[in-house]
């Protein structure tokens, strides 16, 4: 790719923090972010430098690209030329993370044209010695980076050894206090409920309940999830409660004394061109346990058997490879919580049914045939009305004469844009002739050039609108034969999932609500909602 000449002249201002900057606020050094602003306004205003925005990193903003929403911003920018240059405290500060993103950052300004304006010195990119000089400050602070990271990481482990809570939030029964006279921080039990909500759950696993068959049983994750949305309990996210998040509260070490680490630790992948981070649960054996500084609100006899009773018996069996037997499988939503509904089998002869899995939620299932032929009515509906709308639309000249007002409009702009060009030209054969000062020339160029720039706008604007339209008549004169055909074969597909591929052709997917329990009146008050794929 060519270097590209900017022809921008504003500039910008970049602003972020390090991680040494924040050690040093935690020392009272003051606020960072406002030292740099101060420094790089003074330094604009010294060069006469024109800078119309600043793009300011959070505090909380990561390493890398992916996790600096202000920096992607900045890079979009920077690879559009909007930018003359960019003002930063030093090169460090746009890409201090791995070599592909410094490489990401280093082309953008390198072919965008864009200067990197520092303190100590102005970073060309036609510049063959810049260029060496800014790539490598950009691979010195990468080793720092490096270095920083080693020893942070070691210092996350020795706290953790010595039993001190390292995350920023505290599990949930606990809230994170500071330990006095030493650094780091440790827990106590949460005064605001959590607490004994927490030990009412481990006593639910551990001791047999009165169940509504009249037997009495231990309450596994998926019963204790049931009970707490019951009493309106409130979940750590303060929505409701789910049976993986239950579990995964029971089995967390913490309550019973222990810190642990290296249980999710961070995964990079390249997944499409682009780094991703997960977070995976370390299988036991890569799971370090150290006694915490807290006492446990739980014994460790306990724990370690509600832990074996939940994993021994989870509350949902892991996936099989079966035949499908749901045709509406992955299409249809519960319209008042938002979940896929699921296919349930019954075993006494009754029809098997659709129902939303939540048991919190309001939505009262149907027999799946019932569902399955209200799906294939709101198609043929939406097919009839559709059918009408397109006629209409083709037979009134008021709504069909649209695209060939956008050409016309189109025509006119372009006929406008060389006149333009011919006034441009125009106005260097007055100033050359002495007709025009050098000020009226100056004051009549830059108002060609406004009026050339919304007309190049206006320009894309209705070319995009005008290819749109074009895709769009195409589209919606193809989406008629396509339900059509879906309905035609669909009494001749020879399984459900024949039926459900048909059906995922077509739709999108269904939305599903019914509130009153009248199984014998059929559908009752269900109402099926359908979303074609509409292919514009």
């Amino acid at each position: 790719m060519p270097f590209s000449t900017n022809s921008s002249t504003e500039y910008c201002m970049y602003l972020r923090k390090s991680r040494k900057d924040m050690e040093m606020e935690a020392q009272g050094s003051g606020d960072t972010l406002k030292r740099h602003r101060e420094t790089l306004l003074s330094l604009a205003a010294k060069m006469q430098i024109n800078v119309t925005y600043i793009y300011e990193e959070g505090v909380m903003s990561g390493d890398t690209i992916a996790e600096r929403p202000q920096m992607q911003k900045l890079l979009d920018a920077v690879e559009q030329g909007a930018w003359k240059g960019v003002l930063v405290m030093e090169i460090p500060r746009l890409a201090r993370g791995d070599t592909i993103d410094q490489g990401v950052v280093a082309q953008a300004f390198r072919y965008s044209g864009t200067l990197i304006v520092t303190p100590e010195k102005t970073y060309r990119p036609d510049d063959e010695y810049d260029e060496e000089y800014m790539e490598f400050g950009l691979f010195m602070s990468r080793r720092e980076y490096k270095a920083i990271n080693r020893r942070i990481q070691r210092g996350r482990l020795f706290s953790v050894q010595e039993g001190k809570w390292i995350a920023n939030k505290a599990p949930y029964g606990w809230r994170r206090v500071k330990l006095e006279h030493e650094k780091g921080y440790t827990l106590e039990p949460d005064d605001t409920g959590a607490s004994e909500v927490l030990q009412l759950m481990y006593y639910w696993a551990s001791h047999p309940q009165p169940m509504p068959d009249g037997t009495t049983r231990r309450m596994g994750s998926a019963a204790i999830t049931t009970k707490l949305n019951e009493m309106s309990i409130p979940s750590p996210s303060g929505k409701k409660w789910t049976a993986a998040v239950v579990r995964e509260i029971l089995i967390n070490p913490v309550n019973a004394g222990w810190v642990r680490h290296n249980y999710r630790p961070a995964k990079k992948s390249v997944v499409d061109g682009e780094v991703r981070v997960s977070r995976p649960r370390s299988s036991q054996e890569d799971v370090s346990l150290y006694p915490g500084r807290h006492r446990g609100q739980i014994s460790q006899e306990v724990f370690d058997d509600v832990k074996k009773f939940l994993l021994d018996n989870p509350s949902r069996p892991g996936p099989k490879q079966v035949a499908m037997k749901n045709p509406l499988s992955g299409l249809v939503i519960c319209g008042s919580c938002g979940h896929a509904m699921v296919r349930r089998p019954y075993q006494n002869g009754r029809q098997e049914t659709l129902l939303c899995p939540h048991t919190y939620c309001p939505t009262v299932a149907s027999n799946l045939v019932v569902v399955e032929q209200g799906v294939l009515q709101a198609m043929r509906e939406w097919l009839e009305n559709f059918d009408l709308e397109y006629q209409s639309t083709k037979s009134d000249p008021a709504q069909g004469d649209s695209s060939g007002a956008l050409r016309a409009a189109l025509s006119a702009l372009q006929k406008e844009h060389d006149q333009l060009a011919a006034q441009e030209a125009r106005a260097y054969e007055l100033v050359e002739q002495g007709i025009y000062s050098t000020e009226i020339f100056l004051q009549r160029s830059r108002a060609i050039s406004e009026r050339q720039k919304e007309n190049q706008t206006q320009l894309e604007q209705i070319s995009i609108e005008l290819q749109h339209m074009e895709h769009q008549e195409k589209a919606r004169a193809a989406i008629s034969p396509m339900i059509r055909t879906v309905l035609a074969s669909y009494p001749l597909a020879q399984s459900p999932k024949e039926k459900n591929d048909l059906l995922k052709r077509v739709l999108q997917k269904v939305e599903y609500t019914k509130t009153n329990r009248n199984r014998r009146s059929g559908g009752g008050d269900m109402n099926i909602r359908i979303y074609p794929k509409l292919p514009y």
